[in-house]
């Protein structure tokens, strides 16, 4: 461990203490069967499928046939003591009235077999479901690194009860609805303390994991836990892969100063019910110091994930004009990364072009350009450093997404040979240490798009299937903005309700935002959109169109009502806020038109029905001018004066009062 830091700080020191192996010898374990073809043992839940693997019995046995052989791959080495072993096993019977069975299960362990049967008890099975066990009786044995450990199960003899057509007998295992299981007593994992590293004031505290698993002992174990002087330590440690070991590393400034003895323990928890201790004390002696030295700097690569993955903030802003008849979307996405990822990252800038040290293919690939030796290994990303990372991505960002990211570039930022232009750049947000600290990638894009063609905004297959999660959860948010004479026509959201969106619609263009929280890769998503600079489609162009056809047929619409009842049609102007709602809301314009439309129709049927006014049926008489000129004559109805303007006779004058026809001969 002294060799991970010695090239970089100038007070190091080691506590005066030698590896200490806190855990395990022999523990009982619950190991699973796992596997269709590929048979394993293993204890982690974490591997089961969602459907069950299955062998069945469709005949009576009367020689030995196989259910299965599981096997795992590598023992741990150590002593195996004298226990019994017992397997579990779901099965069902169907179409008889039960069966007969003689079961065995062969155990090896090491060079050593060891064989149980099927309890005398359980030799008959009903019609239906459960489960048998098996016990075997292991005596002590060594067990070597590369042993084999496998289990055999046998069906030596099937006999059916009753039988029907199709009688059958099934065993299954290897899913959470049939968890078939053989418990075991054997030495499985090793936890090691190695010796402090101390850094000014700041000491760092080690558990090195080793087992037959690998990455899985960390990836699917259910948590590990350090606390040191009783405390627990709730700063994420930094995990590092040493050959076949696991490096799980916490950085604790609590010492007091000068020499002191502190109280170190572990608590990893390797499967449901299961967790290991261990415990001991070191002697260290700390310096002065700010307790800013950056925090654990590892050699080798450190790893992109602890099993449990690194929080993702996506934030994207897109933008749509037209462009000489065209389309164009100007995107900027904004990846938000912290834990793990964004320690991996930094690290990896720190050491891109270095020939010097094993790396992953994704770092291994990097060009460093002209970054020279004292640069690289430094602690500190210059902006050398910086520069070569965001040129060397103009042609790399694909490669980097997929293998370093777990991201489908595609997906997430377009295809960006399409693009008219494209920039990526990384913001290490004031922090220029390698350190875990936050950072961000920033992609802009300028890229031509087909109108009326169907477009993706966004799928969930952005992020792409991980066995060991690089992400733990993803938030995504997303605006939208087009211009006045261009539309994304419709915002389709598949395969989930989990996403929110709003969409929004004005003269001067579209605005919309989209908003998840908490997704993981097991959420399933689409939003789909067709772009368009259709005149029907342009929020300006259907603004026009529904207006005039509002405006048009509620002029035509108080013209037929102007001798009629007007208020019916004064009670439906509550209509119009309605079709300017379906508008705002980005409905589909030829929604919004045809509603328009329909409200038209309704005026004209209100007009055309509505109650003539009593005025309409007799109008106000207008006021009497008498012209002293001419002669009058009473109207022998009313007794209006009405002047008799002509000298013609005979002749017909209107009365003014009462609009009588009044002939006058002579």
């Amino acid at each position: 461990m002294l060799s991970l830091l010695a090239p970089y700080s100038p007070l190091l020191a080691t506590a005066q203490a030698e590896d200490v192996k806190v855990c395990c010898d022999a523990i009982e374990t619950d190991l699973y069967l796992i596997g269709d073809s590929d048979l394993q043992l293993s204890p982690f839940t974490d591997l089961f499928s969602d459907s069950s693997s299955s062998a069945s019995f469709e005949t009576a046995v009367t020689s030995s046939e196989p259910v299965g052989k599981w096997i795992l791959e590598s023992a741990w080495p150590g002593l195996v003591p004298e226990s019994t072993w017992t397997v579990e096993m779901d099965y069902t019977v169907t179409d008889a009235g039960g069966a007969n069975l003689n079961l065995s299960a062969t155990l090896v362990v090491g060079g050593s077999s060891f064989t149980g049967f099927l309890g005398v008890d359980q030799s008959f099975v009903a019609q239906g479901s459960g489960k048998v066990s098996i016990d075997i009786p292991v005596e002590e044995v060594e067990v070597n690194p590369g042993s084999e450990i496998s289990l055999l199960i046998n069906a030596r003899t099937v006999v059916f009860s009753v039988p029907s057509g199709g009688a059958k007998v099934e065993f299954f295992w290897g899913s959470e609805e049939h968890p078939s299981v053989l418990t075991a007593e054997l030495p499985i994992i090793d936890l090691t303390f190695d010796e402090p590293i101390v850094e000014g004031d700041m000491v760092y505290f080690t558990v090195r994991i080793d087992s037959p698993f690998g990455m899985e002992a960390l990836v699917f174990s259910k948590s590990i836990e350090l606390s040191i002087n009783g405390v627990a330590q709730t700063v994420d440690p930094t995990e590092v892969l040493e050959g076949d070991s696991i490096l799980v590393i916490w950085e604790w400034d609590g010492a007091t100063g000068g020499e002191e003895s502190v109280n170190v323990s572990v608590t990893y928890e390797l499967q449901e019910g299961l967790i290991l201790t261990g415990t001991t004390d070191f002697d260290i002696e700390t310096f002065d110091g700010t307790g800013e030295g950056g925090g654990f700097y590892p050699l080798n690569e450190p790893l992109r994930t602890n099993g449990k993955g690194s929080p993702l903030d996506v934030s994207i802003s897109m933008e749509l004009d037209s462009e000489e008849g065209g389309l164009r979307l100007a995107q900027t996405t904004i990846l938000a990364i912290d834990g793990e990822m964004a320690f991996w990252i930094r690290w990896g800038l720190d050491h891109l072009g270095d020939e010097t040290i094993p790396l992953s293919p994704v770092l291994k690939n990097f060009d460093g350009g002209n970054i020279n030796d004292e640069q690289r290994g430094s602690r500190v990303i210059e902006n050398a450093e910086l520069s070569q990372f965001e040129n060397y991505m103009d042609s790399y960002y694909i490669t980097f997404f997929r293998l370093g990211l777990g991201l489908e570039s595609e997906d997430l930022i377009g295809d960006l040979s399409d693009a008219q232009s494209f920039a990526i750049t990384l913001d290490l947000m004031g922090e220029d240490r390698v350190r875990n600290a936050p950072l961000k990638l920033r992609i802009d894009s300028l890229t031509p798009i087909t109108s009326g063609a169907d477009y993706r905004i966004l799928s969930s297959a952005f992020m792409s299937p991980q066995p060991s999660p690089l992400w733990s959860v993803y938030d995504v948010f997303l605006t939208i903005e087009t211009s006045a004479m261009t539309s994304f026509s419709t915002i389709d959201l598949k395969e989930t309700d989990d996403v929110d969106i709003n969409h929004l619609r004005f003269p001067w263009g579209e605005s919309a935002t989209i908003q998840a929280t908490g997704m993981t890769q097991s959420d399933k998503f689409t939003i789909d959109s067709r772009p368009t600079t259709l005149i029907l489609h342009a929020p300006i162009g259907l603004t026009m169109m529904m207006t005039l056809i509002l405006a048009g047929g509620l002029w035509l619409s108080f013209r037929m009502v102007r001798n009629r009842a007007k208020y019916p049609l004064m009670i439906e102007m509550v209509l119009v806020p309605v079709v300017f709602a379906l508008h705002f809301f980005a409905l589909e314009p030829l929604y919004v038109l045809t509603s328009s439309g329909t409200i038209v129709f309704i005026w004209w049927a209100t007009a055309m029905i509505s109650p003539r006014t009593g005025d309409a049926k007799k109008p106000q008489s207008s006021p009497q001018v008498l012209l002293t000129n001419f002669p009058t004559i009473a109207c022998p109805q009313c007794q209006t004066s009405n002047p008799v303007t002509s000298d013609l006779r005979p002749i017909r004058i209107q009365c003014s009062g009462c609009d009588r026809i009044i002939k006058i001969v002579s």
